[in-house]
């Protein structure tokens, strides 16, 4: 059974990122508020707590998970390569809604598919941010169970599976929005690969005045 924290103020705001933290650090799973929904993360670099999450999540081990990163400074040690294009677009667009895909780095010992990039992400929350501080990436996924929508208020957090977490911050009603927009970078040519909450054409037009076209 979970420990579930109402973080709104600023001691229980400590108490929920100290057991977060230290349930992380255990390879468990915590569920977070994100800009548009709640979450549940993982410490990346734990198998335990991606097979925990993967499970909790019905993913097969070739699905790749999503990283949390807490600034840009730290996509450098969980990818190969970061092309102009790609760090441009983090210093414009981050933290936020923008999730980018990037040659993942071949030397870490995680669980990441082998040739798959990975999909990383600064988030907004300010209770997330001060736990990705503590803890470095953590790979995410939704809270919701399988079938069932996005879950964005405190009250639907009890229909969560509770039991496979450790920890639940709930941090109140958070502003529904249509996830975050997926740019690759692997290639040459960026690509949006899903369109999300950031503006469509501001964006190619941002990449096409930095010498590249969408």
């Amino acid at each position: 059974m979970s420990v579930r924290i109402e973080a709104g103020d600023s001691q229980n705001r400590a108490r929920a990122i100290s057991m977060a933290y230290s349930t992380i650090r255990r390879g468990g799973l915590v569920i977070v508020p994100t800009e548009s929904q709640y979450a549940v993360v993982t410490d990346s670099f734990s198998p335990r707590g991606t097979a925990l999450l993967r499970e909790y999540r019905g993913l097969a081990p070739n699905v790749p998970l999503t990283v949390l990163v807490p600034n840009s400074n730290a996509v450098s040690g969980i990818t190969s390569s970061i092309p102009v294009v790609a760090r441009d677009l983090m210093e414009c667009f981050w933290p936020g809604d923008l999730t980018l895909l990037l040659p993942a780095g071949t030397t870490l010992a995680w669980d990441h598919p082998i040739g798959a990039p990975v999909a990383v992400r600064m988030p907004r929350h300010p209770y997330l941010l001060d736990l990705l501080a503590a803890t470095g990436p953590l790979s995410s996924s939704s809270a919701q169970p399988t079938g069932m929508a996005q879950i964005t208020e405190s009250a639907q957090l009890d229909l969560c599976d509770v039991d496979a977490v450790s920890v639940v911050i709930a941090a109140g009603d958070l502003k529904s929005g249509s996830g975050s927009t997926i740019v690759d970078c692997t290639e040459a040519l960026p690509k949006i690969l899903r369109e999300g909450a950031l503006n469509p054409g501001e964006l190619t037009d941002f990449i096409a005045q930095h010498g590249v076209t969408v």
